[in-house]
Order: C-alpha cells, then sequence, then structure tokens
C-alpha cells in the first residue's frame, strides 16, 4: 500500500479547476459574476475557438489595486467572506475564492487592473500553475483578464471538452442568462469578428427579457408579480398565444443569481400545463426574492443549484404566481382565414381529409361552426345537448358516424380491427380479436407523418416553396447560434434563411405545406427542438445530425398532424390505421406518448362480474 503524501500545490489547484472549472462557459461565468460583483456597468466578452483557445473579459467596475490584484490569485481569497455567518447570508455572486487560481492553474492567465482613472494599473500573469508575476502597466478603470490555452496543460480534461462551435454555443447560454440577471448592465459578446450579443442597459427586467427573445417574437410580454411567505416572484413570462415547442428559453434566478432548483422546475411546469391546457411551454425569466437566510446558495461546486429551508412555500410562490400572471394574460386568438375552408388533402402524409361533407351549410359556415362545436355533419346545427352543465353527463360524440357502416377487417398494429366510431371526436374505438382498442388519432398520425419526412430528409429532402414576401425576424441568441450551425438541416426541411445582421435573419422559402404567416413559428419550433437535441450529448458528428433530423421530423409531423377534437370519416380512419402499422415503431409517437390501449375481452368480463377470473 502507498504511503500518504502531500499533493502539490499545483496538483491541488488543478484539482480544485475540476469543481469549478467544466469548460469555456464555466470559465466566462466566473469572470462575469466577478466583474458583476465589482459594480461593472458594461462587461464585454471575446472568445476564440469556442472559448477553448482564447476568452477576454473586460468591465468597467471598481478595479483592483497592485496588493489585490496579487492576492487575487492566491487560493482562497476574496473580499466577499470574512467569518462562516457570512456564508448564510451570502449576497454576491462570485463569493468563493478558489476560481481565478483554480483557472490559472489549467491556462495562460493575464489580469490587467486598475482602482482609477490615473491610466496606471497592475498587470499580474500566471501561465499554468508558475507563480503569478505582477508589473504595472496602462489600464483604464476596471479589469480585464484574458485566458489562454484552456486545458492545455490538461489533456485528460481537455479530451473532454466538446466542438468549438458546441463550447460556443454554451458561453451564449451562460452570457445570456447572466445578462438576464442584470438588467442594468450592458454586454456583448464577440466570437473573432462575428458579434454574436449586444444587449444595451435596460430599465427592467421585462425589456431585457423583450430583447433576448427577440422584439418582434414578444409583441407583447406579462409581467409577473406575486407575494407569499415573506418572498417575492417578479419575472416576465411570454403570453398565452406565443408558445414554444421546448423549455429553452426559461431562466430561473434566486436573489439575482441564475440556479436550478427541482421544486420551482416543477411548480412553474405544472402552472404552464394548468394555464395552457397543452404540451406547449412558454417563455419566462423568474426571479425568487427570499430572506438570505432561507436560501443556500452553497451547495454545488458551480453554484448552479440552491437548497430552500422551506421548499413547499417556494412551490407555492412559483407555481401561483406564474399561473396567475398566464392567466390574466389570456384573450382571444382571431382565427386565421385558413381556419374558415376546408382543410383539402395533404399529399405529404397520404391521408385524405375531406374539405366537404357538411350537408347543405355553406362550406365556410359550416366549418366554423364545427370549429365553435356548433354543427352536426348529420342533422346540421347543434342542441343545447352539445353543452355539458357541471355534473352532466357529456352528450355523444358527434364523431360516431351514427348509421355510417363499419369498415371491415381494418389492417392495424393490433391486428385486424372493426372500427366502431370515435370517442370525442379524438380516439378512434375499435374491436379486435382480442378486446376493445383505443387509438389517438393525433398521435397515430405523428407517428406516420414523422416516419415519412425522416425518409425524406435522409434522401431528396422536402418540398419547399418560395415566399411572395420574405420574412425577416429577431432570433434570440440561443437560436441565432442555432441558425448559423444548422443550415443544412433547415435546407433539407425545406427552409432557406440568411442572415442579415447581428441576430436579425430573413426567410425566403419554407416547407411547402406551412403556411406563410406561421413560418416564423413553424422555424422558431425547429430550432427549439434543434437545441435540445445539440445539448443531448457530445457523441459523433452523424450520431449528432441524425438526433438534429429526428428533431427536425418530430416538429414538423407534430405541427402537420391531425388534430384532437376531429371528426373523421370511416375511411379516413380506416386509412390511419393502415398506414400507421406500416410503420417501423406504431406504438408510440415521436415524443414516447403510446397510441394504442387495449382492454382485453376477459378484464371487460370480469369488470361486468361475468367472469371469475
Amino acid at each position: 500500500m502507498a504511503r500518504i503524501a502531500v499533493l502539490p500545490d499545483v496538483l491541488v489547484d488543478q484539482i480544485a479547476a475540476g469543481e469549478v472549472v467544466e469548460r469555456p462557459a464555466s470559465v466566462v461565468k466566473e469572470l462575469v459574476e466577478n466583474a458583476l460583483d465589482a459594480g461593472a456597468r458594461r462587461v464585454d466578452v471575446e472568445i476564440e475557438g469556442g472559448g477553448i483557445a482564447r476568452i477576454s473579459v473586460s468591465d468597467d467596475g471598481c478595479g483592483m489595486d497592485a496588493d489585490d490584484a496579487r492576492l487575487a490569485l492566491e487560493r482562497h481569497a476574496t473580499s466577499k467572506v470574512r467569518t462562516a455567518e457570512d456564508l448564510g447570508r451570502i449576497g454576491s455572486l462570485g463569493f468563493r475564492g478558489e476560481a481565478l487560481p483554480s483557472i490559472a492553474s489549467v491556462s495562460r492567465l493575464v489580469l490587467a487592473t486598475s482602482p482609477d482613472g490615473s491610466g496606471l494599473g497592475t498587470e499580474v500573469v500566471a501561465d499554468r500553475g508558475e507563480a503569478p508575476v505582477a508589473r504595472p502597466v496602462r489600464q483604464t478603470k476596471g479589469t480585464r483578464v484574458v485566458v489562454e490555452d484552456l486545458f492545455g496543460n490538461v489533456p485528460a480534461r481537455r479530451k473532454y471538452l466538446k466542438s468549438q462551435d458546441a463550447e460556443q454555443r454554451a458561453v451564449v447560454k451562460a452570457l445570456t442568462s447572466l445578462a438576464l440577471s442584470r438588467p442594468d448592465v450592458a454586454f456583448t459578446l464577440r466570437a473573432g469578428e462575428r458579434e454574436l450579443l449586444a444587449l444595451p442597459a435596460a430599465s427592467a427586467a421585462l425589456d431585457r427579457f423583450a430583447e433576448v427573445m427577440g422584439r418582434g417574437t414578444l409583441p407583447r410580454v406579462i409581467a409577473v408579480d406575486f407575494a407569499h411567505a415573506g418572498m417575492r416572484l417578479l419575472g416576465a413570462v411570454s403570453p398565452p398565444e406565443t408558445t414554444f415547442a421546448s423549455r429553452t428559453f426559461q431562466w430561473l434566478f434566486v436573489n439575482g443569481r441564475a440556479a436550478r432548483d427541482g421544486s420551482v422546475s416543477h411548480a412553474a411546469r405544472l402552472a404552464a400545463e394548468e394555464a395552457l391546457l397543452g404540451e406547449r411551454h412558454p417563455a419566462w425569466a423568474l426571479f425568487v426574492s427570499c430572506p438570505p437566510e432561507r436560501v443556500d446558495p452553497n451547495v454545488h461546486p458551480q453554484k448552479s443549484e440552491v437548497r430552500f429551508l422551506d421548499p413547499g412555500s417556494v412551490h407555492a410562490l412559483v407555481h401561483r404566481g406564474l399561473r396567475a400572471a398566464l392567466a390574466e394574460g389570456k384573450s382571444a386568438t382571431e382565427l386565421p382565414g385558413s381556419a374558415l375552408a376546408g382543410t383539402g388533402d395533404r399529399p405529404d402524409d397520404g391521408i385524405p381529409i375531406r374539405a366537404g361533407g357538411w350537408g347543405d351549410a355553406p362550406p365556410a359556415a359550416a366549418a366554423l361552426a364545427e370549429t365553435l362545436g356548433l354543427w352536426d355533419g348529420a342533422s346540421g346545427l347543434a342542441g343545447a345537448s352539445g353543452f355539458a352543465a357541471p355534473g352532466v353527463v357529456p352528450a355523444p360524440s358527434r364523431g360516431s358516424w351514427g348509421g355510417a357502416p363499419a369498415a371491415a377487417a381494418v389492417p392495424s398494429p393490433a391486428g385486424t380491427l372493426r372500427l366502431l366510431g370515435q370517442y370525442r371526436d379524438s380516439y378512434l374505438v375499435a374491436e379486435g380479436e382480442g378486446g376493445l382498442v383505443l387509438v389517438d388519432q393525433h398521435v397515430a398520425h405523428e407517428r406516420v407523418r414523422f416516419e415519412r419526412i425522416r425518409d425524406r430528409l435522409e434522401g431528396q429532402g422536402l418540398a419547399s416553396q418560395a415566399l411572395l414576401a420574405p420574412v425577416s425576424f429577431e432570433a434570440a441568441p440561443e437560436e441565432a447560434e442555432a441558425l448559423r450551425r444548422a443550415d443544412g438541416v433547415l435546407v433539407a426541411a425545406g427552409f432557406s434563411v440568411s442572415e442579415l445582421a447581428g441576430r436579425m435573419f430573413v426567410v425566403s422559402a419554407a416547407p411547402a405545406d406551412v403556411a406563410p404567416e406561421k413560418v416564423v413559428a413553424v422555424l422558431r419550433d425547429l430550432l427549439g427542438r434543434l437545441l435540445e437535441a445539440s445539448g443531448t450529448g457530445a457523441g459523433r458528428a452523424g450520431d449528432t445530425g441524425a438526433r438534429m433530423k429526428d428533431a427536425l421530423a418530430a416538429s414538423l409531423a407534430c405541427r402537420g398532424a391531425i388534430t384532437v377534437n376531429r371528426r373523421l370519416a370511416p375511411e379516413e380512419a380506416a386509412r390511419l390505421l393502415a398506414d400507421l402499422s406500416a410503420c417501423r415503431d406504431p406504438w408510440t409517437c415521436p415524443h414516447g406518448r403510446p397510441i394504442l390501449l387495449t382492454l382485453a375481452h376477459a378484464e371487460v368480463l370480469k369488470r361486468f362480474g361475468r367472469s371469475s377470473g
């Protein structure tokens, strides 16, 4: 057995760096937090090679004199903690002392700082754990830290970094979060000659949130302001009519610090589900304020998680506050012109959906009546029985097909079925050899479309059409990065997108089945799913490309699939089941939800007391 030995200081620093510095984004976060704690009103970040080759963070904060500049690179040196009691009332961001020496142990670090406007300052150079060297230098008031060749002397750590593009996206994400936490500070981010972020100082969190999301994306922003149990929830949320396919655009801050907490995440997700009644997600930036002694921010080496003294009260605060904001933000939604016309056939998936079949009513009026739930295809306008008062059993579904002949011998993944009708115009009801089968018509059609779109993405791509009037929009920072990196995938999907300047883009072509007024919404959904796919692990390049194509196909499939609360003719239902049975995976939708549910005949008998089994 080896003898116990005291580790060299350099190795100790490199081990500490493993807790604080995971990747270039971690370095940016630590340095920018120090700048904000120093009272900076402007922070400028520059990166090269995704931040692996070089990171520069400059601020106009209070700066340091020569003595403090030397001490800043000593282990456990800090201006923010003096006693153990201070740990229970931390109000700063970068309150640990090991960040700068840990970074310096795995890179070449140059710190230049000045506490006044004399133009004279101090430069401290620390090269991969070597003793820091200080000298006078010309420097404006504030601090500039340059980090070069990150993990260059620790190849075992460097090999786990992702591609330069992936590391750059992580830097954009980290700085966006910091910018949202401090709307009063101006931020810029450049990668070489490209400007990735340019956020001027804003007067309020709502303005910074709208600026990050893109002014054209959020025509209005809902303020969040709610108090409970001595705590307060402030922030901004997108209105109910502007939702997203993923939770990419959701940020949480606790006492001004970006953080993760399972209780808060669950509360926000629950509030969105209750208010929006769907599977879409709002964008939000939420700020929880509570007494410092009721939250511990020192439970994670990178300060990314917090622990609340009373998580139940925090859950109630976020749940009730966000739900109230979303409920107050609801308003009437104008029906698009296309909603008043027949849907026609869908040549992209081969399932014909009727445009007519509405008796003697004019097609447009009948379609509107159906949308409002007032029209019955067999007998005209629905009577009062079409509306159910509380506690009253609903009237039979209008989609039960009445006296229409039931389809015989319909193939399906569950074997040959006999279609009986629809339940609430959303679920197909069929009889099979083993019992009853329920089919979710939306996710069934979604699976059919997904596999066909996915095959086309591997082949010649989807049909595209040029827009008569190109559409311009301002992307969120992460979306802009995705647009610059996913051009090939978007072209295969039928989009033609060009960069104008900054985060402004113009769409000149879109998939053939996307209405012009929906182009930006569909594109942003795709970008949200692509961002999720790109963040699911490093993997090989081919694996990442496959995940992105899967995400792309899933988004397009969901957008064009038959919806719930839609009546289908027997022949349409039969065609859907036949197409589903030809799928490679007919059992779940692309998001993992089940498509078919079965109730065995033996179970039916048991439930009715006709069997003792």
